[in-house]
């Protein structure tokens, strides 16, 4: 059971994350300073200070958190499932889930990917996926069997359509489900093992 100073705790980081966030929205992370964000969350530079190293230290934090609940979906979703139930025109529920994780942080894969944040989540999610899909995907022979390509091609062509899928789905504001989403996902590592 959480203790009151631990809920201040919570209650003051979730209350910092959220200004800085909504200061992203406004202007270039460059532009950014620690007095504005302690402005904007209506504390004393101390207090931040006592939560974060600095404003590179939040921005780490929160986009570690952010991967950090992506990950665990991703880890769940296993590669011969997948593959069973497209081939039976089922759609993984697991995959479902890990577009809803997106969905359910929409804000925060905005701001970090938006035009404001140029400070590398971009280059870092798609690491990230690389990793995913290379621990994943690759290490499956039923997925991409028979295949004359060098496998650091094939897992940054992939991750970067993924990623892409991503995006544009954020740029159409989510216009799809996660089921749809899901869907095309599916149908992009099947167009790749077609390739």
């Amino acid at each position: 059971m959480k203790s009151i100073y631990d809920e201040m705790i919570e209650k003051t980081k979730e209350k910092i994350q959220k200004s800085f966030l909504q200061l992203l929205k406004e202007k270039h992370f460059m532009k950014v300073s620690v007095r504005d964000i302690t402005t904007a969350a209506a504390i004393n530079r101390g207090t931040f200070y006592l939560h974060y190293q600095d404003k590179y230290d939040l921005l780490n934090q929160m986009e570690e958190n952010l991967l950090g609940g992506l990950e665990l979906h991703l880890q769940r979703l296993k590669p011969d499932i997948l593959l069973q139930q497209a081939e039976k025109g089922q759609i993984s529920m697991l995959a479902v889930e890990v577009f809803r994780y997106i969905q359910i942080n929409v804000e925060l894969f905005q701001v970090f990917l938006g035009e404001n944040n140029h400070f590398g989540f971009h280059k870092r999610l798609k690491q990230f996926f690389v990793h995913h899909f290379g621990e994943k995907m690759m290490q499956n022979e039923a997925f991409f069997r028979d295949l004359a390509i060098p496998n650091e091609y094939l897992s940054s062509f992939a991750t970067s359509a993924f990623l892409g899928l991503i995006e544009q789905w954020l740029t159409n504001h989510l216009a799809e489900s996660p089921e749809e989403m899901a869907d095309m996902y599916i149908q992009i590592i099947f167009f790749i093992r077609r390739l």
